[in-house]
């Protein structure tokens, strides 16, 4: 398995065990975990389902006006002028490109060495950089450059959102290669992996209408921990 890269700040084993704890709460259920699943990618309705993934196109060399539709079905609101940085300031686009073709299109978080993870962390500070308005110091545009880069390299990167975050114990204040590190443990336990195949072949609507769900391991689980999170059930 790969190795952890030098300086990283690694989590201690109370961090992985409350977010082991977490997943499996999340998880244990698998017929109410399936139904969660099943109304997220349920085609006909109002989640982003595969859509995020699937919405072409979708070059994995490359961030397109796509891409930046894409991330937007996850609640993310792209200012203008970040769009244009993205898509065509020459020296931000050729930096994030450069970084793309250095990590893996298949990369998987729980295989992946440290130098591919160097790289994705390079990638998505890359994409931080290109996104941040140069006239607010303290903008932090950590949370849509976790979605474009999940999108891009969706076996390797999770989504960073701030309720799952919550859920699995991680500090508000944390590095993102520390978040990746707690992803990866939970990417290599086998009963969080057996559990998400069980929900995942329960996945149904509320309706009884079996879902398909092909988004890779990790993103399946990023969408687990979120439904589970914000208790969809209810909402």
């Amino acid at each position: 398995m790969g190795e952890t890269p030098a300086g990283w700040p690694v989590p201690d084993d109370a961090a992985l065990a409350a977010a082991r704890e977490a997943a499996l709460g999340a998880l244990t259920n698998t017929e109410r975990t399936g139904r969660r699943l099943g109304r997220y990618y349920d085609p006909t309705g109002n989640f982003a389902g595969a859509t995020y993934r699937t919405v072409t196109p979708n070059d994995p060399g490359q961030i397109t006006a796509a891409d930046l539709f894409a991330v937007t079905l996850l609640s993310v609101r792209l200012r203008a002028a970040s769009a244009r940085r993205v898509l065509d300031d020459e020296l931000h686009r050729e930096t994030v490109q450069r970084h793309l073709a250095a990590v893996p299109e298949n990369a998987d978080l729980a295989q992946a060495d440290a130098t591919t993870l160097v790289d994705a962390s390079s990638l998505y500070e890359g994409v931080k950089r290109a996104l941040a308005s140069p006239r607010t110091a303290k903008s932090d545009p950590w949370v849509t450059a976790s979605k474009l880069c999940a999108r891009k390299r969706p076996s390797l990167l999770p989504v960073r959102d701030r309720k799952v975050r919550e859920l699995l114990g991680i500090p508000p204040k944390s590095d993102h290669r520390h978040d990746w590190l707690i992803h990866r443990a939970l990417m290599r336990d086998s009963m969080i992996l057996n559990l998400l195949r069980d929900a995942k072949n329960n996945a149904t609507t509320r309706d009884g209408i079996r879902v398909d769900v092909q988004d890779p391991s990790l993103r399946t689980l990023d969408v687990v921990l979120w439904t589970h999170a914000i208790n969809l059930d209810a909402a």
